[in-house]
């Protein structure tokens, strides 16, 4: 009797424990530092903020930061790529394809391959940010 009694309160804490776990998923205790605006010329903006990247403003992909032994990178949950001329697409066909990062903390620099082109986006200062409304042609 006092054997069932034991597994019974075991059984429930694990229970309670894996209930817990799954409600409030353990955070990572140190962000890796990516979090920021970075722009190219050609492509437009990538936005960075705590596992969620913003291509342009308008298009959100979720991402996961690693390390290899080329060094850290950032993995988008789908690819993520350029379109010459027009900007960033996103494809959830394809495979997805790392976006080097420069270092981590404190990321510089994000390069993008093509091909064997290299797309390099550069970290933007908040006080250096082009207006909304700058650098939209005008019809």
């Amino acid at each position: 009797m006092r054997l069932r009694i034991i597994a019974g309160i075991i059984g429930a804490g694990i229970v309670t424990l894996l209930l817990l776990l799954l409600v409030f998923p353990p955070k990572p205790v140190v962000k890796a530092g990516e979090n920021g605006i970075f722009a190219n010329d050609c492509c437009g903006t990538i936005k960075l903020a705590d596992g969620k990247m913003l291509l342009n403003d308008t298009q959100g992909v979720r991402y996961t930061v690693a390390k290899d032994a080329k060094g850290p990178y950032i993995l988008p949950h789908t690819y993520v790529g350029v379109v010459l001329y027009e900007g960033l697409e996103v494809d959830g066909i394809r495979s997805p394809v790392k976006l080097r990062l420069d270092r981590l903390p404190g990321t510089t620099r994000i390069i993008l391959y093509e091909g064997l082109r290299p797309y390099v986006f550069m970290r933007q200062r908040p006080d250096v940010l082009p207006a909304p409304h700058e650098g939209k042609i005008k019809t």
